[in-house]
């Protein structure tokens, strides 16, 4: 390996196995807020084909409504089940692996104090920075400003769902696919990211040649 990478990882899918709590936090949410629009786990997990919030859009959701689905009460919800919220298996050893020699950032559509959260109670500190939905609704600007800030290094998103293959792309990152998370691999490849992988450990392995970057 030549150069040291950016590597910039999605969080929920790809880092921890939050999908039931977050799901389940987003349809109490949207009851409260008077919206039925989206009532199953599955119309939740197809919000993720697109950009999250654009996908609310689409639905016809105002921002007001968005901002109110997803404001203290989701989060305190979230933070109540935050015990359910579990790491990925092996996921830990092989983040600080990774960030001996690249440069790590988290960019979610999460918030940046409830990742940080979880951080401390795992004692993860090996990135430099999360990104977080209160910074930019958009993951396209925050994986073109990590990239901006580390011009030098191949730049990498890493996400588990078709929207994270999207907008990874179109900001100018390599996209790596993994398969434990919220999108299924058939619907991962439907994005053609440059790489998909299995298993954290496949995921080092990869880092552990040179590769091509977009």
């Amino acid at each position: 390996m030549n150069h040291p990478y950016l590597i910039m990882f999605d969080y929920d899918g790809v880092i921890v196995d939050s999908l039931d709590v977050f799901a389940r936090a987003f349809l109490a949410s949207c009851k409260v807020c008077g919206y039925d629009g989206i009532r199953t786990p599955e119309q939740f997990k197809a919000l993720l084909d697109g950009n999250f919030y654009e996908s609310l859009r689409q639905y016809g959701l105002s921002k007001k409504l968005i901002n109110a689905i997803l404001g203290e009460r989701f989060t305190r919800e979230v933070q109540e089940h935050m015990h359910e919220i579990t790491l990925f298996d092996g996921i830990k050893n092989i983040l600080k692996s990774l960030a001996n020699r690249h440069v790590l950032i988290v960019v979610t559509s999460n918030v940046t104090h409830v990742v940080q959260q979880l951080f401390d109670r795992e004692e993860i500190d090996c990135f430099q920075s999360v990104m977080g939905a209160e910074v930019e609704k958009s993951k396209i600007k925050k994986i073109q400003k990590a990239i901006a800030r580390y011009h030098q290094r191949p730049a990498f998103y890493v996400g588990d769902t078709r929207g994270d293959m999207l907008e990874g792309r179109q900001a100018g990152a390599a996209t790596i696919a993994v398969t434990w998370g919220w999108h299924t691999e058939e619907k991962l490849r439907e994005a053609e990211p440059d790489y998909v992988v299995h298993s954290p450990a496949e995921l080092l392995r990869l880092f552990e040649k040179p590769i091509n970057s977009a």
